[in-house]
Order: C-alpha cells, then sequence, then structure tokens
C-alpha cells in the first residue's frame, strides 16, 4: 500500500524543520508568514496585465479577481528595488530561468559570454553545453586564482578587453570571497560587454548590504535565487537599471520564457523581502560571522577549512579540505552519510553553510558546539540527541 502523502510531508516537516541542524549552502529557512503565504488560495490563481507586449483586447488583465495579486506583486517589487537598488522584478520561478532571461535578453546567436568555469566552482549551467549551447553562443572561461579563490583580475581584464565578449557574468556556486567588479567593469566598458552578476548564492548577503554591492560596484544587471543565503521561497530575480535590458527582459518573459509566475511564490517572496529589510544587515552580517568562526572550529578539531590564511570566508560558505576530510577515512559523501545519520545535513560536494544556523540566531557558542557535535560524529558516536537539542533551543529570529 502506497504510503500517505500528508503523512510524509509532515514526517519531512517534523524532521527538516524542527530537528536538523542544516548546513547546506544552498538551503535556508522559511519564517511562518513565508510558509502560511505559499500554502494560500493564490497558488491556484492567474494574472496577465496587459503591457506593450500583451493585448488583452483594451481589458486591463487577461483575468478577472486579480486585484490582490496585483498589487503584491508591484509591493514587492518596490521592496526588492530598495534593496538591490534597481528595477527588480520577481517573475522568474528559479534563479536558473533567471540566468535563461538574461541570455535571452542580451545576447544573439553567435555572441560570446565569459563566465568563471565549474572548474573553479562556476555554476554548471553556464558551461559551453548547458545555457550557451542553447542560444548558440560561444563559450570561454574567466582566468581564475585558485590559490586565493577569486578572479584573477588583471588576466581577466585583458581577457575581456581581447575578446570583446557580449556578456560577461561573475558568480560561483562555490564563492568564497567578493569579487574585484571596479576592475571588470572597466574591461567591459572598453569592450562594450554586458557586465552581469549571478548572486544566487550570496543573494541574501547582497541584500544585506555586506559583501558585495554588484549595482552600485557597476554591474549592469543582478540575477540570483532566492532561497539559500537569501531565506526566501524558491525562485529567481531579475535586477537592473538599464532600460533597454529592462524593456528587453519585460519582452522575453510571457509567453517566451515565464508563462504562469507562481503568485503565491511572489506574495511569499514580498514577505521574505520585507524581513530581509528589516533585519537583512544584522542577519548577513552574523552569517559571515559564524562562517569564519566554524571555520576556525572546524579546523581546530582536525576537520581543516581552505583559506585560513584569508579568514576562511567572506560568504555563508565554508570549503573542507579534501585531504583533511580523507584522513578521517570517509569522502564528502561518506561524511554527508554520517553526519545525515545524527540530523546534521550538509551536502556531498565539500561545502558547509551557516545561512540556516544564523537565521536561527545561533552564534560563535553554537559554531562550536557544532563543530564538537561533527567531530564526535566522525569518531563514530551517536550525537543525534545533542544535535535535537541544540536545534529545538532556537527559533527563526530574524523576521
Amino acid at each position: 500500500m502506497p504510503r500517505h502523502i500528508p503523512d510524509l510531508v509532515r514526517q519531512h516537516d517534523s524532521w527538516r524543520y524542527t530537528k536538523c541542524i542544516n548546513l547546506q549552502p544552498s538551503e535556508n529557512i522559511l519564517s511562518p508568514a513565508v510558509r502560511k503565504i505559499l500554502g494560500s488560495d493564490m497558488a491556484g490563481r492567474y494574472t496577465l496585465r496587459s503591457n506593450e507586449f500583451i493585448d488583452n483586447g483594451g481589458a486591463p488583465n487577461s483575468y478577472g479577481g486579480t486585484r490582490f495579486m496585483d498589487e503584491v506583486e508591484a509591493e514587492g517589487a518596490e521592496i526588492a528595488s530598495r534593496l538591490f537598488g534597481a528595477q527588480t522584478s520577481l517573475k522568474p520561478i528559479s534563479g536558473h530561468i533567471a540566468s535563461l532571461l538574461l541570455f535571452a535578453s542580451v545576447c544573439r546567436k553567435g555572441d560570446t559570454v565569459m563566465s568563471i568555469s565549474s572548474m573553479d566552482g562556476g555554476y554548471d549551467g553556464y558551461g559551453s553545453a548547458f545555457i550557451p549551447d542553447i542560444f548558440s553562443l560561444k563559450s570561454i572561461d574567466l582566468p581564475f586564482d585558485r590559490t586565493r579563490w577569486n578572479i584573477d583580475a588583471e588576466k581577466a581584464a585583458s581577457a575581456i578587453r581581447s575578446n570583446r565578449p557580449r556578456l560577461v557574468i561573475l558568480g560561483q556556486s562555490f564563492i568564497l570571497f567578493p569579487y574585484d567588479v571596479k576592475a571588470i567593469h572597466d574591461a567591459c566598458s572598453d569592450a562594450g560587454s554586458i557586465l552581469a552578476y549571478d548572486a544566487s548564492h550570496v543573494l541574501g548577503l547582497v541584500a544585506g548590504g555586506v559583501f558585495q554591492r554588484p549595482i552600485q560596484e557597476g554591474c549592469d544587471v543582478l540575477i540570483g535565487s532566492t532561497h539559500k543565503s537569501f531565506p526566501g521561497p524558491q525562485g529567481g530575480i531579475f535586477a537592473t537599471n538599464d532600460e533597454a535590458i529592462w524593456k528587453s527582459f519585460h519582452r522575453n518573459t510571457t509567453w517566451r520564457i515565464i508563462d504562469n509566475a507562481h503568485w503565491n511564490r511572489i506574495a511569499a517572496l514580498a514577505q521574505a523581502m520585507y524581513e530581509m529589510k528589516k533585519n537583512g544587515r544584522n542577519y548577513a552580517h552574523r552569517i559571515q560571522m559564524n562562517s569564519a568562526e566554524l571555520g576556525k572550529q572546524l579546523s581546530d578539531i582536525g576537520l581543516r577549512c581552505r583559506f585560513p590564511e584569508l579568514g576562511y570566508s567572506k560568504s555563508h560558505q565554508l570549503h573542507l579540505d579534501p585531504e583533511s576530510v580523507a584522513r578521517t577515512g570517509t569522502t564528502f559523501g561518506g561524511l554527508s552519510a554520517k553526519l545525515e545519520d545524527n540530523d546534521i545535513i550538509v551536502d556531498t560536494t565539500g561545502r558547509i553553510g551557516t545561512s540556516e544556523v544564523s537565521r536561527l540566531g545561533m552564534g560563535r557558542p553554537e559554531m562550536k558546539k557544532i563543530a564538537s557535535l561533527i567531530g564526535e560524529a566522525l569518531q563514530g558516536r551517536n550525537v543525534r540527541a545533542k544535535a535535537n537539542k541544540l536545534r529545538r533551543s532556537f527559533v527563526i529570529h530574524y523576521i
């Protein structure tokens, strides 16, 4: 007999929402208000307003009953625009869809794009076999300095001036440190290139005013996911102050890359934007503090994190040294499985994230406790009860 879906969801919620210490950098925790909005009646509704690209036969909207959804979208976009310093749309249903909209809005067949290679922690989707292939684009890797885990700004600027790409994208799935945006911006200006910043992983830090301010530092477009360091539902954003790009973006939304934009998600994301507007700066600073502290504490127990000489991280991520993990007798995947048995959740790629524990209000003392629990688990001890107790002693703090 198949297991009952509501029961499975309740079991998941009881485990992941209330018992587990989540250290995955690609996830965050939703506030009760955001969770409630996601389950609202808007989940089954449509709205399609008239604009210069959509003709509804003179009617303001193809659907009736949309006035509250339209107001929610406008309010959410206004808050987001203040957070990021640019006109912002909440319509992309994921960070990847925001990337597709970026490519569709600024590139033409045969253009060249430059981004950070997946071998250097860049997003796999920007590799030549993926999004560039869809649009028949040439893809070139940006020079990268692995000793500092950052773009080699001087070599990258030279490569941009030589190749004159249509689009340059900054951003990584494995991101630790801010980029020298000014050097890249100056090179893009000389080459006539559009500079975009994929903030999928660091969007919460950007909204909190730390790490980087991409638009203010010279980027033409900001895109990103809304559920990693940013504590929203899964989705994406697109932001720019370039009117031509903004117009092209809207041309490529309805009936091209997006149809229904999921209005319950947009309403929930608007609520998350409001929460970040109130508490984002303190939350972002706590993430950075906890990353540095957890990096030190893990290294102290023998699970070395990379780049201690650079303070381990300025983002929500830490990168484990694979040799250090191997010395414990396991792999990244084995570490993940062993910790999950103890209700401590990490991914299988060697990244540790501090976004969710920071959102709960944990600080330096808790980072030391978490490192200790991880060390005990690696020694074969069962620390599930201790992990559960630590998690249950905190509720969402930054809302």
